[in-house]
C-alpha cells in the first residue's frame, strides 16, 4: 500500500477507523454538498487507545462486521492514520534537489541530518509553495508499525487498502469546500473528539503544523480550550512564520458543544474570523442533517473529487 496523498484514477471509498467508531460516507454531490451515505459503527472502549490498536481481533471483528452490512466487500479504501502518530513539518531543501527526487533526497537524510519521532517512518514529501527565496518541502509522516495495523484490519475484512491520508488535510478540503478559502489566509481547524484535540494550521493551501491535545477525564470547557489554542497560536506565529504571519481564520470541527461560545472568544479577544467549518448544513439524499463527527470522514471522501 502506497503512503502518498495523492488522488487515484480509480473509484476509492472513505473509511475512517476511530476510537469511539467506524464511519463511512459517500458523496452525491458537492454543489451543494450532499451525502449520499453516511454509516457509522461504534466501537467498544479499549479496542484502540491513543492510536495504537490495543485489541486487533476485535477491531478485524468489528470492520468485517461493518463492511459486510454497508455491502463494501472487495472495493480499494482509503483511510486516515491516526493524529497521535502523525507530524508535519517544514524544512529546508537544497536547491539542487529536484522536485521528483525529494522523496529518495530525504530517504537518505532521515535519522542522520533529519531527525522523526519515530524509528520506522512512512512519509511522503511535497515542494512548499514559499514567498521566500530559500527553498524548502513539507514532510508528513507516520509510523509504519501503527499504519499497519490499521491496513490488516481492513485487508482481514475484504478491503484493499491502497491510500493511507491524515485527518487535517481530509478536514482542510471540507473547510475549503465550505468556506472557499483564499491563497495567502492563514488557517487554523480545532478538531474537537470527546476529550481530545487536534490543532492544524495551513499556509497556502499546505499543512504547516498540527499538534493533538489530551483533556482530562473532566472534558474540556470554553475557557481552557481557548487557553491552549491561543498557546498553540502564538506558538505558529513567532516560531514558524518569525512573527511574520499568524491565524487570521480559526474553524471548529467535530463533534463541540462549544462552537458558538468558542468562535466568539477569538472574534472578541483576537480579533480572528472564528466559527464552525461547516459554513452550511450538510444534509444526505433525504434532507437529513448528517451529524459533526462525520467531518472528517466526509473531508477523506471529498479526495476523490
Amino acid at each position: 500500500m502506497p503512503w502518498n496523498f495523492i488522488r487515484s484514477k480509480q473509484r476509492i471509498i472513505s473509511i475512517t477507523i476511530e476510537e469511539d467508531a467506524l464511519r463511512y460516507s459517500e458523496l452525491r454531490s458537492t454543489n451543494p454538498l450532499t451525502i449520499e451515505r453516511a454509516e457509522e459503527r461504534p466501537l467498544p472502549e479499549g479496542i484502540i487507545s491513543e492510536g495504537k490498536v490495543i485489541d486487533p481481533k476485535a477491531l478485524e471483528e468489528a470492520v468485517e462486521g461493518a463492511v459486510k452490512d454497508w455491502g463494501l466487500r472487495r472495493k480499494r479504501v482509503r483511510f486516515l492514520a491516526p493524529d497521535q502518530f502523525v507530524i508535519i513539518r517544514k524544512v529546508d531543501t537544497p536547491a539542487d534537489v529536484p522536485e521528483d527526487e525529494l522523496k529518495g533526497y530525504f530517504f537518505i537524510e532521515i535519522g542522520s541530518s533529519l531527525y522523526l519521532p519515530f524509528d520506522d517512518p512512512l512519509f511522503d514529501v511535497v515542494p512548499f509553495d514559499s514567498e521566500g527565496d530559500g527553498k524548502e518541502s513539507i514532510i508528513i509522516a507516520s509510523k509504519e508499525e501503527i499504519v499497519r495495523q490499521y491496513e490488516r484490519a481492513l485487508d482481514e475484512a475484504k478491503l484493499k487498502p491502497v491510500e493511507c491520508d491524515i485527518a487535517p488535510l481530509a478536514l482542510y478540503r471540507l473547510a475549503y469546500q465550505q468556506h472557499d478559502l483564499d491563497t495567502h489566509r492563514n488557517v487554523l481547524i480545532a478538531d474537537f473528539r470527546g476529550n481530545d484535540l487536534t490543532v492544524s494550521t495551513f499556509h497556502r493551501h499546505q499543512p504547516l503544523f498540527m499538534r493533538s491535545v489530551d483533556m482530562d477525564e473532566d472534558g474540556w470547557t470554553a475557557e481552557v480550550a481557548f487557553r491552549e489554542i491561543s498557546k498553540l497560536i502564538n506558538f505558529y506565529t513567532y516560531n514558524m512564520m518569525d512573527g511574520n504571519e499568524t491565524v487570521d481564520c480559526l474553524l471548529i470541527s467535530g463533534d463541540c458543544r462549544m462552537t458558538e461560545e468558542l468562535s466568539r472568544m477569538f472574534r472578541d479577544q483576537m480579533r480572528l474570523e472564528a466559527g464552525c467549518i461547516r459554513k452550511e448544513r450538510i444534509e444526505d439524499a433525504a434532507g437529513r442533517e448528517v451529524p459533526d463527527r462525520f467531518d472528517r470522514v466526509i473531508g477523506l471522501a471529498l479526495k476523490e473529487v
